[in-house]
């Protein structure tokens, strides 16, 4: 690491964000392992795992892009302030259900569903809130800086969750994921920041919609980046979907070693987040991206065919280094080159990849897991991401920058 590694925390506005962001993105983390245990110990079921990762998620492939256009209308701090309070009133319903003993396998999708309708509308707005706080000499050190505080939460908040439920139940984790968010929301209130009210485009919201995506398209960097996330989304990111069934049945473990698992995960994504942070310009970032994406898409086939819980881990910390370079690298590219008036729109189709489309692959992998077993399951998800990566690569190489 240099000097500049932090440089970003300068800013006030962003030094508040990122100490709201630690408890809550925590919690966020802590309620997504407590939530695919207790859909697994509910149904003992691969398929249903799949469905409730979709349902999580799915709103976002419809809803995203429609908040990328309000984000770039509106106020982005007021929008993220009452993401925060809805999050926090699906956080206490789940954990109401839980303890009072009445969660069944369909409220459970429905505390699911709700959570991805907040998530649609708040990831393209928080996405594009970093010029807000930050000013562009230090935008991409704060993308890269965010990015690792969400990996050391990756880190935190399974393994207390792993605890958490051995000793309470899966309601506890719920009910301090809602309390969590009580600290993003003090310190989003404690920012100044200008009311960052757009000029109205008199243009309607599907042309504003078609101006976003093609700004995306005639960018060739973009593109590819996009293209290698989205198959990522698909095909390599279930495995933390299915991870509850290999810790029970290739690895014959329980909850908190379920969380070490995700823990050894994002503790390998916040050594790749703060390589990131340290760098100076974004040269070579879309390459590093590919090559990542390449080496976890290898260590996903390793983790499928494991039955050593050491092995697994060494793969969960490769998985989950290549996974935030492919990450962070193609949101910091998406961030650097938008211009502020369509940052919102731009950044809502990163959001649309990154929440959208792993519910397909969940889905999908779902199914799959029920016929070929979970671990055949995510090593042919990672074959698939390893050649797709290298195919992307090789294909747009030349236009992606060394």
């Amino acid at each position: 690491m240099t000097a500049g590694t932090f440089r970003a925390f300068r800013n006030r506005n962003f030094r508040w964000f990122f100490a709201g962001q630690v408890l809550s993105v925590t919690g966020t983390w802590a309620q997504r392992v407590a939530l695919g245990w207790l859909a697994y110990r509910l149904t003992h079921s691969s398929l249903f795992l799949g469905m409730a990762a979709f349902a999580s998620s799915a709103p976002a492939f419809l809803l995203t892009p429609i908040a990328g256009v309000i984000a770039d209308r509106v106020d982005r701090r007021q929008l993220l302030i009452w993401a925060q309070v809805f999050g926090l009133l699906q956080a206490a319903g789940l954990a109401g259900a839980t303890l009072t003993g009445v969660i069944t396998p369909n409220w459970l999708l429905f505390f699911s569903l709700i959570l991805g309708i907040i998530n649609a509308f708040e990831n393209p707005v928080r996405q594009s809130f970093y010029t807000g706080m930050v000013g562009p000499e230090d935008l991409s050190n704060a993308i890269a800086l965010n990015s690792s505080l969400v990996n050391a939460a990756r880190v935190v908040g399974p393994a207390l969750a792993g605890a958490v439920v051995a000793a309470w139940g899966e309601g506890i984790c719920f009910v301090l994921n809602s309390l969590s968010f009580v600290a993003v929301i003090f310190a989003l209130m404690m920012m100044k920041v200008d009311a960052q009210l757009r000029t109205a485009d008199p243009a309607g919201g599907w042309e504003l919609l078609r101006q976003g995506f093609a700004f995306i398209r005639q960018s060739p960097v973009l593109s590819a980046m996009l293209l290698n996330l989205a198959i990522f989304s698909v095909a390599g990111s279930p495995y933390l979907t299915l991870l509850p069934v290999l810790t029970v049945e290739r690895l014959s473990s329980g909850p908190v070693g379920l969380g070490w698992l995700i823990s050894a995960s994002g503790a390998g994504a916040i050594v790749a987040s703060l390589a990131l942070a340290s760098k100076q310009s974004t040269s070579g970032l879309p390459a590093a991206s590919f090559a990542a994406t390449a080496v976890a898409g290898v260590a996903l086939v390793v983790l499928g065919f494991s039955r050593s819980f050491a092995l697994s881990l060494v793969m969960l910390l490769l998985i989950g280094a290549g996974y935030v370079l492919m990450l962070a690298g193609t949101q910091t590219m998406m961030q650097s080159l938008a211009s502020e008036s369509m940052r919102g729109r731009v950044m809502s189709f990163y959001s649309l990849v990154f929440l959208g489309v792993p519910p397909l692959g969940s889905l999908a992998a779902g199914f799959a897991a029920e016929r070929l077993h979970a671990s055949m399951t995510v090593a042919l998800g990672g074959g698939l991401c390893a050649l797709a990566a290298v195919a992307v690569a090789r294909r747009s190489y030349g236009s992606t920058g060394n």
